[in-house]
């Protein structure tokens, strides 16, 4: 899934997680959002990196994570994400989710105050 944001602003994206219509417990999980100005980047080089570990419900598989005015306030033009969750039950399951691109656009607007 592409996502087009304007720099510097507050976004928060809300995550359920289901499985064939029912959801899943998360607790225990570690979900992870990574966004990178180049796919082949590592994750120690990459431009925002977010753990989930703490969960709005996680019995109801419900997660969210905020990206900050001031970890976007820089960004400008494409850049490449994915969200992927650890799994700690036995066997230890990863697996990707989401991914895509986020295009970011300069604001007009850039007083804070």
């Amino acid at each position: 899934m592409n996502f087009r944001l304007v720099r510097g602003d507050d976004q928060t994206f809300a995550l359920e997680f289901t499985e064939d219509g029912v959801v899943k417990d998360i607790s225990g999980w570690t979900v992870y959002f990574t966004l990178k100005s180049k796919i082949d980047d590592t994750d120690t080089n990459a431009v925002i990196k977010k753990d989930i570990t703490s969960h709005i419900d996680a019995e109801n598989g419900k997660t969210q994570f905020t990206l900050l005015n001031s970890e976007t306030d820089t960004l400008e033009g494409l850049y490449f994400y994915d969200i992927q969750y650890k799994d700690v039950s036995t066997p230890v399951i990863v697996k990707t989710v989401l991914s895509g691109t986020m295009q970011f656009t300069k604001d007009v607007t850039r007083r804070k105050a």
